[in-house]
């Protein structure tokens, strides 16, 4: 403020100053201009004047006379100096400042020019003003007379009334700065409002209302103000519960839940007090969502967030401490949800409260109109005992939730050391396998396929093998899921198709044409370029299509099923076929299964495994076989292990058999001698 009045006040005097002196200027030129005209006037008529008045003694040649006169002339102030001349030029007396003496001849031009025309001439010389002007006596031209008039004896006044003007000037100067000052700060009194409300804005207080009016500018600066730091706070409110809160199922989020896991632990190692965070995974998630799209994926979310808040909610009424601090629910993003107890009187509490939680979610949700079934594992970590740090804690949740979720889900867990180790043996295992694809560590091995109508050898199925340099071979089942979960198994399976057709071609141009089956994991068949790849395969090693068996799981099959009848149909019109392996384990739909252009149901090994101990596997078993024979496809029977399940599954109509009653899965070279003519006989197994 002080600054502001300080400079408008400098600023109104200069303008002041500025104005006045522009004005003095102006009246100074114009007075001078005038004062000039007037001396130019002056200058003539009193020339004239002596002209007139010594006209009689130039024409008498009354030198004395002229010399009186014109010394009483040239006593005056406004004249310098003058002379007089006949007619003929001739200067006849002369008295002041003048550049003749008398009996000279007078060169001047401006006196040639008076007498010539018989006329009064006037020019500025200098500081001086010349006048000629003739004398006539008696009628005729006798002579004339010069004169040099100094301007400063007509201009004096001019500059008299600029000093005057001058001091005025200074003299309002005075009075008027100091007045200007008052009257900016009064004017400018307002801005400290202004100033005050933007101080207390940059200190984060946005709940501020500027009251000015004064009618002007300043009063429309304060409303504009006043909306500016009305939406400033919304946005900062808005920024705040979208930094903090997640806009499916209102809950906090991760970065919120992080800063409470780090205040409540710093407050439990000072008051020596245990907590748990519970980390949760929905179960079947992916696939429901899937199913329903993901608007009503959200609402399941929402749905699900609910009955987590309720109870987290029971169970603070019913076991927490009156007054504590309640338990807080959050999501951490996808399906996964996360449990802050701030303080547990044992941790049995924890457990109790997973055990809540997991009866809570298991009940069927109702998203529109359809029951939806989910269930939730959960991981238990401790503070201060498994960790002090957000970080910490929420990795060792993570990681004993996802034990809870290998053990069959729908279950908690409380984290161990020992996890830690296993997650780490894991990402060892997944650096290892990423090596093995680079390095082509990994081998195909063969399981033949028996037919029951002949006995006879019908093809085979290309299993994957890890040749691990310490370790030795590798059967999928120590692979497999690392492989999905880094992300491998797509570029595994690509490959492994690749080669199973290169080796199917390789013994069919040797006489020994026998088609291979190769699984398909969800990942690769759900590649946009999935089908290009198969055909990819099949042009660089010139299987015939028809010789190429593809794999799908029930669940991968009945996941989309329009899907997967789009990404099929151009491979089946090419002769590729298709195979439902582990048939019997998924939920598919009848509906949908009489449109599947499959070729062959795999009957999984666990029915086949027990239809001779446990009567429903062998109805389970005897419906899949006749539902294949009225939908005219072909069935294989997986896991065969005893002449009895051979011998059951003939009688039942089974076209083709696989496992260890025949062959276990074995390399290329020992597949085309088992393949080759006499080396195999299935009267020898049964």
């Amino acid at each position: 403020m002080r600054s502001l009045v300080i400079k408008f006040t400098l600023l109104s005097g200069l303008i002041l100053i500025l104005a006045t002196t522009a004005l003095m200027s102006v009246e100074y030129y114009l007075k001078r201009a005038e004062n000039t005209e007037t001396g130019l006037a002056h200058a003539q008529i009193i020339t004239e004047l002596f002209a007139t008045t010594l006209a009689p003694a130039i024409a008498a040649g009354d030198t004395a006379f002229l010399e009186q006169r014109l010394s009483h002339f040239a006593d005056r102030p406004d004249v310098d100096g003058l002379y007089a001349v006949n007619v003929s030029r001739t200067v006849i007396a002369a008295e002041g400042d003048v550049p003749v003496t008398p009996g000279m001849r007078a060169a001047d031009a401006l006196l040639q020019s008076a007498l010539g025309a018989v006329d009064t001439r006037i020019e500025t010389v200098g500081d001086d003003i010349h006048v000629a002007a003739v004398a006539v006596h008696d009628g005729r031209v006798v002579g004339a007379v010069m004169t040099a008039v100094p301007i400063h004896a007509v201009a004096r006044p001019a500059g008299e009334i600029l000093r005057r003007q001058l001091a005025l000037a200074l003299g309002a100067l005075l009075v008027f700065l100091p007045l200007v000052a008052f009257v900016v700060q009064r004017a400018l009194s307002p801005m400290r409002k202004l100033i005050e409300a933007a101080r207390a804005a940059s200190s984060r207080n946005l709940d501020i209302r500027i009251d000015i009016r004064t009618g002007d500018e300043l009063e429309l600066l304060a409303n504009a103000f006043n909306r500016m730091f009305a939406r400033l706070e919304a946005s900062v409110k808005r920024v705040h519960r979208l930094a903090y809160v997640d806009m499916i199922t209102e809950l906090p989020n991760r970065e919120r839940f992080r800063k409470e896991v780090e205040r409540v632990t710093r407050e439990a190692a000072d008051t020596d007090r245990e907590g748990a965070v519970l980390f949760l995974d929905l179960d079947r998630f992916k696939r429901v969502n899937d199913s329903l799209g993901i608007g009503e994926g959200d609402r399941l979310l929402d749905a699900v967030a609910r009955r987590l808040r309720e109870a987290a909610r029971g169970w603070d009424l019913a076991h927490g401490e009156t007054g504590a601090e309640p338990s807080m629910v959050a999501r951490l993003g996808g399906d996964e949800f996360t449990v802050l107890m701030p303080h547990v009187r044992d941790v049995a509490d924890a457990a109790r409260l997973a055990r809540r939680i997991i009866d809570s979610v298991r009940r069927p949700f109702e998203i529109s109109g359809h029951q939806v079934f989910l269930g939730v594992s959960a991981g238990i970590a401790v503070f201060p005992r498994d960790g002090d740090d957000p970080e910490t804690l929420l990795r060792h949740a993570d990681l004993a939730m996802a034990a809870a979720k290998r053990n069959g889900g729908n279950a908690f867990e409380y984290f161990e050391a020992s996890m830690n180790r296993s997650a780490f043996e894991r990402l060892v295992l997944e650096n290892e396998l990423r090596e093995a694809v680079r390095d082509d560590q990994l081998v195909v091995f063969y399981q033949p396929k028996i037919s029951f109508a002949d006995g006879g050898i019908s093809g085979a199925e290309a299993l994957v093998r890890w040749r691990h340099p310490t370790a030795g071979m590798l059967s999928p089942g120590a692979f497999i899921q690392a492989a999905e979960e880094c992300g491998l198994i797509g570029e595994i399976g690509n490959w492994v198709l690749r080669r199973a057709c290169r080796d199917a071609e390789a013994m069919r141009q040797t006489g020994i044409a026998m088609p291979v089956a190769v699984n398909v994991s969800a990942m690769q068949f759900e590649s946009e370029d999935f089908a290009h790849r198969v055909i990819e395969a099949l042009d660089e090693s010139g299987l015939p299509p028809h010789m190429l068996e593809l794999e799908l799981t029930e669940s991968t099959a009945m996941r989309d099923p329009e899907r997967v009848i789009a990404q099929i149909a151009p491979l089946r019109e090419m002769g590729v076929t298709f195979a439902i392996d582990d048939f019997g384990t998924g939920h598919s739909s009848l509906s949908y299964l009489t449109r599947m252009p499959f070729d062959v149901f795999k009957i999984d090994q666990s029915f086949v495994r027990n239809m001779m101990d446990d009567e429903h596997a062998r109805i389970v078993v005897d419906t899949i076989l006749a539902m294949a024979r009225s939908l005219k496809l072909k069935t294989v029977a997986e896991g065969v292990e005893t002449p009895e399940q051979y011998a059951a599954l003939r009688e039942l109509g089974a076209t083709l058999a696989q496992g260890y009653l025949f062959a276990r899965p074995m390399p290329l070279d020992e597949y085309e001698r088992f393949a080759a003519p006499g080396g195999f006989s299935a009267s020898a197994v049964s």
